[in-house]
């Protein structure tokens, strides 16, 4: 019988990080350090305690490139150092990705105010800034004029310094044009994003779901995703050869992918590739196809291949509320009990409360409430949506944004 020593960064709302050491504890011991790179110290401990490692499996990008080392030094399956970092830096992976022709926005990369303007000058308005390290859409913002991308620069500087999700990184970020994206649902309540949830096992890739993706709010920030996606097989199956382009042009060998694409009338364009299991997806698998994703990234870990794949029974989704643009503080919040009522709801996490700020800069993780339920199909989600909005109350009062001292 398998058995796991894991380790988890410290990070997040109490209520997450609880939630988040419960569910590992199912597994075995739990560590939680406050560096990436302590995760390495953690692998070595349990060697020299006279443990057999046989694998080691990261579930965030946050780690996913220090447990590349590790393994790589016992030897044991996963992927190079290399491509972990390509996976983990954006501006490498841009470069990458160009460099084999798959298709992806015009860029830049900066880390100066220097490079920024002549990115300015050279790339055709409206630009997307983004850090070359960072998660949960950080520090992205939109700037449509010269002026307004050197400001955005500048407030991002302070924000990432700041922000404990990638402490320790340099602030270099990718400037790149954004990209005009197309409804492929005919259908404005969706998105024109979606994410394809991958699993790689010794080079095989295996597409295990494209989510859809409900709009965005401003400036990026993600609301909702449904999986699986509710497209048509012939354009999924086009979501899946960009991906798998876009894979191999990385040299993602073993482990599970997480691609973010954009739907374009050219077809569709990627945006990012993140080298672990996207945000969620491990809970919406379960939901919507009783599919246990874990066991089979592990077996990867392990050198093996997949033993199954998801058949799908119907749709699971997250809902993740945003605040409007700007700063606020939360002077109500409720609607937990009146959610977990909702038929389909399987759960709901409040990550604030009365008193907390909400800040739209902080990206997606600035959610006051995330809630994952099951539906039967895409009219039926759509009724599930609208009760579960109705449902949470959240009063917000402006307040003056906080600056780096």
């Amino acid at each position: 019988m398998a058995t796991y020593t894991v380790v988890t960064l410290r990070w997040g709302s109490e209520a997450e990080q609880a939630l988040r050491n419960e569910r590992l504890g199912a597994l075995g011991p739990v560590e939680t350090v406050d560096r990436p790179d302590q995760v390495i110290d953690e692998v070595l401990r349990t060697v020299a305690r006279g443990t057999p490692v046989d694998g080691v499996l990261a579930l965030s990008e946050m780690v996913s490139y220090h447990a590349s080392v590790a393994a790589a030094a016992l030897g044991l399956p996963g992927n190079t150092p290399q491509t972990a970092i390509r996976l983990r830096r954006k501006d490498l992976q841009r470069l990458a990705l160009s460099a084999a022709g798959v298709h992806c926005p015009a860029f830049a990369v900066v880390s100066d105010e220097c490079e920024l303007r002549r990115a300015a000058e050279e790339l055709t308005f409206p630009l997307m800034l983004k850090p070359a390290v960072g998660m949960g859409s950080l520090c992205v913002t939109r700037a449509e004029t010269p002026d307004a991308l050197v400001a955005a620069y500048t407030d991002a500087l302070e924000r990432y310094a700041t922000d404990r999700r990638v402490v320790g990184s340099r602030p270099i970020f990718v400037v790149e044009e954004v990209i005009a994206g197309q409804n492929w649902h005919d259908d404005e309540r969706m998105g024109t994003r979606v994410s394809v949830e991958s699993v790689v096992a010794d080079g095989v890739i295996h597409h295990l779901a494209v989510t859809d993706k409900l709009p965005l709010a401003p400036p990026f920030r993600e609301v909702g995703d449904v999986m699986p996606s509710g497209l048509p097989e012939g354009r999924v199956d086009r979501i899946g050869e960009a991906t798998t382009d876009a894979l191999r042009a990385l040299g993602v060998t073993w482990g599970a992918t997480h691609t973010e694409l954009m739907l374009t009338p050219s077809g569709p364009v990627v945006i990012e590739v993140n080298g672990r299991i996207g945000g969620g997806v491990a809970e919406l698998l379960r939901a919507a196809a009783g599919y246990d994703v874990l066991r089979q990234l592990g077996l990867a870990a392990l050198g093996r291949q997949l033993e199954e794949f998801p058949e799908f029974t119907g749709h699971a989704f997250y809902y993740t509320p945003q605040a409007p643009e700007g700063e606020f503080e939360i002077t109500d919040i409720g609607g937990e009990e009146e959610l977990a009522a909702l038929p389909g709801v399987l759960e709901v996490v409040r990550a604030k409360s009365p008193g907390d700020r909400m800040a739209a800069d902080d990206g997606t993780i600035a959610h006051p409430f995330r809630v994952l339920a099951t539906s039967r199909d895409f009219a039926d989600f759509f009724a599930q949506l609208k009760a579960i909005e109705d449902a949470i109350t959240l009063e917000l009062a402006p307040v003056s944004p906080r600056r780096v001292q």
